[in-house]
């Protein structure tokens, strides 16, 4: 006896491959999402949702700010202000329009601030300075700076780099109720 084969069985044979496929695409998509880590932006060096929820008004604190005091964040002899310029740029863009490339060199950068006040003109000595250094990409190369010594009117560390690539700069200063944020996006030169 001969079983016949009928065209709706090469029908049925290709539906269920195709569901079968489909399916398994469906598993493995599931499955790289759970297995993909996940790191929280920390921009400003707070929470994303804290960001998103004040970020005019850390804006218009940072211009109080540079109202109030003539800020010099020198990063290994390169002179910068209390700026968010390179916020608003993708880093593909930088290259075109920031002035801020390669500050980091590997091994140890010196970091040091300079913060006078507009009116009398002269050193502030209670600041209190938090820098991270920080890739975009993960948490894991995160190196905190919050232990500026102050003499000879700066505040000043060291922060030791030891991958190549892009890093982004977050500072945040505060004197009594004034608080100036920096954000830099820069990379290490080889």
């Amino acid at each position: 006896m001969s079983i016949k084969i009928q065209k709706y069985h090469f029908w049925l044979a290709f539906f269920f491959f195709i569901f079968g496929m489909t399916f398994s695409m469906i598993v493995w998509t599931v499955k790289s999402a759970v297995n993909t880590p996940v790191y929280e932006d920390k921009s400003f060096m707070t929470s994303y949702q804290d960001v998103d929820e004040n970020y005019n008004t850390m804006v218009i604190s940072n211009a109080k700010f540079n109202n109030k005091y003539n800020t010099e964040v020198n990063i290994n002899s390169r002179k910068v202000g209390m700026e968010l310029n390179d916020l608003l740029y993708g880093q593909r863009s930088l290259e075109k329009k920031s002035t801020n490339q390669n500050m980091l060199i590997m091994g140890d950068n010196k970091i040091s601030l300079s913060i006078k006040d507009k009116k009398s003109n002269t050193p502030v000595t209670n600041a209190n300075v938090k820098f991270q250094i920080t890739r975009a990409i993960a948490d894991m190369d995160d190196i905190n700076l919050d232990t500026f010594k102050f003499e000879n009117n700066n505040y000043s560390t060291t922060a030791k780099i030891d991958k190549i690539g892009h890093w982004n700069i977050i500072g945040k200063v505060t004197i009594g109720d004034d608080i100036g944020y920096i954000y830099i996006k820069t990379n290490t030169k080889k």
